[in-house]
C-alpha cells in the first residue's frame, strides 16, 4: 500500500505506543518521534526508550521532550511541516503553542472511556476498580488534561482474569485500526468532533506504596491489585521485614479446605504444595512470588524451599 502523503509526528514513551505507531508508519509518513523519558542507565549502559529504539530502527528522527524546550519542539514541527501530531502514553501535558503547530490537528489516544478515567495510570486504575468494560478514546487535544473533543471511541471488554498486559493487548488491537480511521478522516476533512458528555473522573499517578495489599479488604480488591500491577511494579506485601512481590494469583473457591475464621493476611497451605492468603471475604491463592533480590518463583517451589510457611501473617508494613 502506498504511503499517505500526510506527515505525522508521534509522541510517546511506553511499549504500548510502539505497535500503534508502527501501524501508523505503514500507512503514513512519520517524520518525527518524540519521547518524554529522562535517560536511564543500567550497569553503566544507556538504556534506549522503546519508542526511541523503534524510531531509530526505521531511521525516524527522535527528540526527547524531557530535554528539548517547548520552543525547540514547536519549531521542529513547523520546520518538518507536520500535519498531525499523534500522542499515546507520553506522560506530559503539551502546551497550547505546541498543539497548534501541526497544520491539521493534534490528537491523543487515551485508554479509557472518556470522560471517565482522565489523567495518569488509567489502565491500572480501571483494573484496580474491577472494571469489565473499557474503551479506546481518541480526542483532539486542547491543552486541558484529557478534556478535548472526541474524534472516536471504541469499546472493549476486560475479562475478570485479564492482567494489565492482556488489557494493553486489547488496547493495541482496538486502538491501532481506530488510529488509522481517525487519521484518514482528519486527512480528508471528514472528522466530526463531539464534546465529552458528563463530569467523568480523574485518576492520580500511582505512588510508591499504592502497590501494598491491604489483606483486611476484599479478595477481589487484592486480586485486582495483583492483576493491575503485574509484571512491574507488582503488588506487594511484607513477610516480616521482606517486601514480597506477588506476580500471579487467583481467587480460591469457597470449597477449599481452609479455615473461614483465619485472621486476614494469614497464609494457609492446602493440597501439600499450594498456598493462599486470607482476606476479609475469602482466600486468594498465590501462584508466583518474588523475594527481594531473587528471581520470581512458583509458590510450590517456595514451599519446598521453606521460604513460605503456613500460619505466617502477611502485612502492609514491615515487622521484626
Amino acid at each position: 500500500m502506498a504511503l499517505d502523503v500526510r506527515r505525522i509526528a508521534v509522541f510517546g514513551s511506553s511499549p504500548i505506543s510502539v505497535p500503534v505507531f508502527d501501524t501508523i508508519r505503514c500507512r503514513f509518513h512519520v517524520v518525527l518521534a518524540v519521547v518524554s523519558e529522562e535517560p536511564r542507565v543500567r550497569r553503566g549502559k544507556l538504556l534506549a526508550n522503546p519508542v526511541q529504539a523503534w524510531a531509530q530502527s526505521h531511521s525516524i528522527p527522535v527528540l526527547n521532550g524531557a530535554e528539548a524546550t517547548e520552543e525547540v519542539l514547536t519549531k521542529r514541527l513547523v520546520d518538518d511541516a507536520v500535519d498531525i501530531l499523534f500522542l499515546l502514553s507520553y506522560g506530559r501535558l503539551l502546551p497550547q503553542a505546541l498543539l497548534d503547530a501541526p497544520r491539521i490537528a493534534s490528537v491523543n489516544l487515551h485508554p479509557s472511556p472518556l470522560p471517565w478515567y482522565r489523567g495518569a495510570a488509567p489502565i491500572e486504575r480501571q483494573i484496580m476498580d474491577g472494571c469489565t468494560q473499557s474503551a479506546v478514546s481518541i480526542i483532539r487535544m486542547n491543552g486541558l488534561l484529557d478534556r478535548g473533543e472526541l474524534l472516536a471511541q471504541e469499546p472493549f471488554t476486560i475479562a475478570d482474569s485479564d492482567y494489565r498486559t492482556d488489557v494493553e493487548a486489547s488496547i493495541i488491537r482496538v486502538g491501532a485500526p481506530l488510529a488509522l480511521h481517525v487519521l484518514d478522516q482528519l486527512s480528508h476533512g471528514s472528522a466530526t468532533p463531539l464534546p465529552q458528555i458528563g463530569k467523568g473522573s480523574y485518576v492520580r499517578k500511582l505512588k510508591p506504596d499504592d502497590d501494598l495489599i491491604d489483606w483486611s479488604g476484599s479478595m477481589g480488591q487484592a486480586y485486582n491489585l495483583v492483576r493491575a500491577l503485574a509484571p512491574e511494579p507488582c503488588a506487594s506485601t511484607y513477610q516480616g521485614s521482606n517486601r514480597l512481590k506477588i506476580r500471579r494469583a487467583t481467587p480460591l473457591s469457597a470449597d477449599a479446605e481452609l479455615p473461614a475464621d483465619a485472621p486476614c493476611g494469614m497464609i494457609g497451605t492446602f493440597l501439600r504444595k499450594r498456598a493462599a492468603v486470607h482476606c476479609s471475604d475469602g482466600w486468594l491463592e498465590l501462584l508466583e512470588l518474588q523475594f527481594p533480590g531473587k528471581s520470581p518463583m512458583s509458590t510450590s517451589d517456595l514451599l519446598n524451599g521453606h521460604r513460605l510457611f503456613s500460619g505466617t501473617i502477611l502485612r502492609r508494613n514491615p515487622s521484626a
